[in-house]
């Protein structure tokens, strides 16, 4: 009776999971030792992203879990990014007569960095951050798509609710202008203030502008408009003026507002938040947020978590026997999957569309900056590798949604972006990697409302026509045409201004990668020449492949060359023209190939983890490194050797790599010890930036016990750590359950496999099963099956051995 009693109540969890998977997410993950986790309020993809913003170094993210102070609660934020601090506009600060003497609001702290408060413990949870200041007030903030309401809670017995809206702050500093008026409410005569402020953005080119609109629900006691030109000037304000004030410069600028304490000393006010207009703003926080009140707090946040819970609800997990750990970083990684992109759909200033529009694409691929332009690395996103492959099952309506985006942004721009944010061009490593998300979603069948010939158009033309490479685009399309490489310092047909001439080594892996992706699309559209025609560049990677160059006992490295053919030795590096794979790697100066001259031909990886970069035809590789055992072994020794770099996206695939030599069982000995060793429910849980929910989805992926090869529709199969899981696709409603059965502490490899009833013996599974839905049923055991997924015809598919023919 007691184990059957143990049983109900895992049952009774389950289903509560399913009803309430918000109860699981913990949003502080990840928000301390450079993740860079957004944990305060949004929806998923939301617009608004309203939290703390910490005066800390590394406050990418606004909030950071390292005791620093606040400077305030602001309206935007991106999750999980390197580069500079992003967003973190219009920031809200409640003040006491603690930081303004007597009540007089020329006497308030307003200074960014003065101004920062202590505090205690948040809260947070899907749609909703909290906050106690030490100086007494409870801060809370909830959000819709495009607007936020914040109440505030002062200490009893306050006679003036004193309040302090920044109109000119960023987390950066970047401010460079805009406008400020204050006028009464025109529907609750109450407190209106709108403004505009054009900033610069995180890592990317050119400036933007984002428009804001507060509302009061009561007229204030008292106002000043402030601005520090060196020296504090103020502007009295009253309650039925309307006041205009253009700011041309960076001087921090904003209004001070005491209101009257109703009943209790409870502050509750409304922020909508436009890229189109203060009017558009305005027009949003009314619509989306109709009454000011604290009950409509409640109401508003309720609204929010029952969002995410519908999102969420996708995926359902039988938690039997799971720990309440595990629990917590699945959820927690699946919620953070859904933060960014952001849809910003009917508010794009830029042009006049009736497709959807999404931007904080940080980044397609992956970006850092370099020393010279931050103390130290910062890098961001590679959601083309995990986050967008995870959409195809779990949200395939905003995935078609995120294509028809940036089709749309190539049908305008006249280039897919590899990298975006804040309406403006962000920088890129150097493959045009939306080719592998187009393709991705393409063989996945996902087509609602997808133009797919322009979204050929788009691939071919980031393929043939030379673009500026540092933002969009491709380099060395002549070279390689002729050479069947990118060869160093290539200046064949440079555009003015395209940035460094590195990473040409890396920058040819990605592309013939991208050519694959390409003629993914061009074969399932029926252009047969053209399939031909890119699957065959897809193998130019193989022009790197130097097979005597050595290092740690194993032959055979995707080596630079320069353009009259011959290997390239880095001078700096390669002593005695020995070539160095291992360097860029976490052993051996990793962390000086970043987007700079002297940034070398790999990019943020070594030769080492980027000679596993051949998703089109890993056979070829296999063979190409000596064959099966010697392929294995020297997984074995790249592990070992400290030469893997899970901090960085592209060391995850090579954590399934066992798949394409039969050797499943040493994929789940790898993912579950780079699990163990990366991956925790603690501030620093994450091993790096959270890359705008990739390395949350990494997690995801391998709790799942598949991973997608992405681009192509190939899972490989590891194992489950549920004993079942359910995804629904929420646009067809095709049912995908995954069963490990005999799943414990110890079983934790597949035995034998059935799909649909039938046996199946492959250590991979295709998107079918999620497209029209069915059952994956894995045995599981304590041992390593000979038999299960390790034969010749169980491998992954290999463009050589005929994998992806028609």
């Amino acid at each position: 009776m007691k184990t059957l009693g143990i049983v109900l109540s895992s049952v009774a969890v389950a289903s509560v999971a399913a009803q309430d998977p918000a109860q699981f997410v913990n949003a502080f993950i990840g928000t301390s030792n450079g993740g860079h986790v957004f944990s305060g309020a949004t929806l998923p993809w939301g617009s608004v992203k309203a939290g703390a913003d910490s005066l800390s170094g590394d406050n990418q993210a606004g909030y950071v879990s390292d005791g620093s102070p606040i400077t305030g609660i602001s309206q935007l934020h991106d999750d999980g990014t390197g580069g500079g601090a992003s967003l973190g506009n219009f920031p809200f600060l409640p003040l006491t007569t603690a930081q303004c003497a007597n009540n007089d609001l020329t006497k308030c702290t307003v200074d960014n960095t003065a101004r920062a408060l202590a505090h205690g413990t948040p809260t947070a949870s899907p749609g909703y951050f909290s906050i106690p200041i030490n100086n007494g007030v409870q801060a809370e903030v909830t959000v819709t798509q495009h607007a936020a309401i914040h109440r505030f809670t002062y200490p009893n017995g306050t006679d003036q609710l004193l309040f302090l809206l920044d109109a000119t702050r960023d987390l950066s500093g970047s401010y460079q202008g805009g406008q400020v008026t204050v006028s009464p409410n025109p529907t609750t005569n109450g407190t209106r203030v709108t403004g505009s402020g054009t900033f610069s953005p995180s890592f990317g080119e050119g400036s933007y502008q984002v428009h804001f609109c507060f509302d009061a629900p009561t007229t204030f006691a008292q106002a000043k408009y402030y601005v520090n030109s060196g020296s504090l000037h103020y502007t009295n304000l009253n309650a039925t003026q309307t006041f205009n004030k253009v700011q041309n410069n960076n001087d921090p600028a904003g209004v001070l507002m005491g209101f009257t304490p109703g009943s209790a000393p409870t502050l509750t006010v409304r922020m909508g938040i436009s890229w189109t207009s203060t009017a558009k703003a305005c027009t949003y926080g009314e619509e989306e947020i109709p009454t000011i009140t604290s009950a409509a707090f409640d109401t508003v946040q309720t609204a929010a978590r029952a969002t995410w819970n519908q999102v969420l609800g996708t995926v359902e997990v039988d938690n039997t026997g799971v720990s309440a750990d595990t629990q917590e970083l699945f959820w927690s990684s699946l919620y953070r999957a859904y933060i960014s992109p952001t849809n910003i759909t009917g508010d794009n200033p830029l042009w006049v569309s009736t497709e959807p529009y999404y931007d904080s694409f940080y980044c397609i691929w992956y970006v850092c900056f370099s020393y010279l332009i931050s103390p130290s690395p910062r890098c961001t996103g590679d959601s083309f590798r995990v986050v967008h492959p995870l959409y195809a099952i779990t949200a395939p309506t905003t995935q078609a949604e995120v294509i028809r985006a940036l089709i749309d942004i190539y049908r305008n721009t006249g280039w897919l972006p590899d990298c975006r944010m804040s309406l403006d061009k962000g920088l890129t490593q150097g493959g045009s990697n939306a080719d592998n998300l187009l393709s991705d979603s393409f063989v996945k069948g996902i087509t609602a409302g997808i133009d797919w010939e322009t979204g050929y158009e788009a691939m071919v033309n980031d393929a043939t026509i030379e673009g500026d490479f540092s933002v969009q685009g491709r380099g060395g399309i002549a070279s390689r045409a002729k050479l069947g490489f990118v060869p160093v310092n290539d200046t064949a047909d440079n555009p003015p201004n395209e940035g460094p001439n590195t990473r040409s080594a890396s920058r040819l892996l990605e592309y013939a990668y991208n050519d694959f992706g390409i003629g993914l699309v061009a074969q399932g559209l029926g252009k047969t020449s053209d399939m031909t025609h890119y699957f065959a560049k897809s193998g130019d990677w193989f022009n790197l492949w130097n097979p005597n160059a050595t290092n740690t006992g194993f032959s055979g490295f995707i080596q630079p060359r320069t353009a009259n053919g011959s290997w390239y030795f880095d001078p700096r590096f390669d002593l005695n023209d020995i070539f160095r794979p291992d360097h860029c790697s976490p052993v051996f100066g990793h962390e000086d190939c970043f987007l700079n001259p002297s940034g070398g031909e790999f990019y943020e990886a070594s030769s080492w983890e980027y000679s596993w970069f051949v998703p089109q035809d890993m056979a070829k590789l296999v063979t190409a490194v000596g064959g099966p055992a010697t392929f294995s072994s020297r997984l074995d020794t790249f592990f070992a050797a400290g030469f893997h770099d899970i901090g960085d996206e592209p060391g995850f695939f090579p954590t399934y790599l066992y798949n394409y030599v039969g050797q499943p069982t040493k994929t789940v000995d790898r993912v579950d010890a780079i699990l163990n060793k990366n991956y925790n429910t603690s501030f620093n849980g994450l091993p790096g930036n959270d890359d705008s929910g990739a390395m949350g989805a990494y997690v995801v992926w391998s709790h799942f016990g598949f991973f997608p090869v992405a681009g192509q529709n190939t899972y490989l199969l590891n194992r489950p750590y549920f004993p079942k899981i359910t995804i629904r696709n929420e646009a067809t409603g095709a049912v995908a359950t995954i069963i490990a059965q005999g799943l414990s502490d110890t079983n934790i490899y597949i035995q034998s496999a059935t799909l649909n009833g039938a046996s199946y013996t492959k250590n991979w599974i295709s998107h079918d099963l999620f497209t029209s839905g069915g059952t994956l049923e894995l045995v599981m055991g304590s041992s390593n099956s000979s038999t299960w997924g390790t034969g010749e015809a169980d491998l992954p598919p290999s463009l050589s051995t005929g994998g992806f023919a028609t």
